[in-house]
This record gives C-alpha cells, structure tokens and sequence, in this order.
C-alpha cells in the first residue's frame, strides 16, 4: 500500500508539479553558477588588442609571457592580448563590425589599456583623441629608446611604430611591407604603469 501510494504521489507531482519544480531548480541552478562565477572572477591588470595583426601566436602565450615580465601575478590578475580581431583585414564585413564593437564597447567600459593597429586606422582615432600622450608615461629620454614615434600636429606624441618592434618581429606580425603599425595607450586607461610596461615589453630583445 504504502509503494502505491508513494507511486501515485511521484504521477501526481510529475503531472501537476514539474514545470515549476524545474522552473525552481533552474533559477537555483544559474543563481549558484552567477554566485561562483562571481567569486572566482579575477581582476585583470591589463588588456591589450593586436588588431590586423596576423600572427600564429597564442594569445595566451603572449598574456602569460607579457604578464612575467610585467611581474602580474597571474593567479590573481587576468592579462589579456587580443589578436584575432580585424578592422580592415576581414574577409567579411560582419567580423569587422564585431570588432569595432567590442573595440568601441571596452573604451566605454574603460577595460582597454593598449593597442596596435595598421597607420591608417591609427591616425583615424588619434584625431579622436582616442590615445594618451605617452609624455604623460615616458620621460624624453625613455621615448628615445623607441625607433620611430608618432607625433601629431599638435606635438603630442601618440603612438609608437611597432613593425620594426623585436617583439612584433618575434611574433611575425604586421609583414607586408607596403603597411605600417602602431601601437598606443588608450585615453581612459585604469592601467597607465602596465600599459607602459607593454610597450617597452614590445621594445625588448630576449
């Protein structure tokens, strides 16, 4: 009698109560994935794009050796280098407008410290003051280090070419030799001291 009546119970509810028992369970089950996500999520320290960059290096390469020599704990900071996006060198203009959107989305949420991208994309956004001064980084002598700079009408100094870089060159990006490229700080970077450290991180010969 009492299996009878435990059977009835177990058709009554799955006739009568799954839908909101499931609904429930759901709702439990993305509440604890938020809670953990949240918990766990790190901080990062610096997120950088490589744009038109065309190179076979991992991005998680590139984030863990930047992130060394940086000296970012990387198990409590998250490092991020972008370099699958396109702005002009995609073969379909969707792709190239989703880049423009995450590119657009993080200067608005300031999480975009650094970026490199070809000489005519660049010098679009630099007469959107889309960069720092890097005056505003590096001393006079410390910017000579760098072989070529990028200097707007006004004097300031915005970018840096990067194709003759060591550490583009190692990564065998930015190789046709009819394009050039360069690399600045986002205006509204949270991370002005990493974003230097990238740059001359770039300038290094290992």
């Amino acid at each position: 009698m009492k299996q009878g009546m435990w059977k009835k119970r177990l058709e009554y509810f799955w006739m009568y109560d799954k839908v909101p028992f499931l609904a429930v369970l759901t709702g439990a089950v993305i509440v604890l994935c938020f809670v953990y996500a949240k918990v766990t999520e790190k901080e990062y320290a610096f997120n950088a794009m490589l744009l038109d960059v065309h190179t076979n290096a991992r991005e998680e390469t590139l984030a863990e050796e930047y992130a060394e020599y940086a000296g970012i704990n990387t198990k409590k900071y998250e490092v991020l280098i972008s370099t699958s996006l396109l702005f002009s060198d995609a073969s379909s203009g969707n792709y190239a407008m989703s880049s423009l959107a995450r590119f657009y989305s993080l200067i608005g949420t300031e999480e975009l410290d650094a970026c490199m991208m070809l000489e005519e994309d660049f010098r679009k956004y630099a007469k959107a003051d889309s960069f720092l001064d890097l005056r505003e980084l590096f001393t006079e002598e410390e910017l000579e280090d760098f072989p070529e700079l990028y200097t707007d009408g006004t004097g300031r100094v915005l970018g840096i070419y990067g194709d003759t870089l060591p550490g583009i060159e190692e990564i065998e990006g930015y190789q046709d030799p009819d394009t050039r490229c360069l690399a600045g700080v986002i205006y509204n970077t949270r991370h002005p001291g990493n974003a230097k450290k990238f740059l001359e991180y770039l300038n290094e010969e290992f």
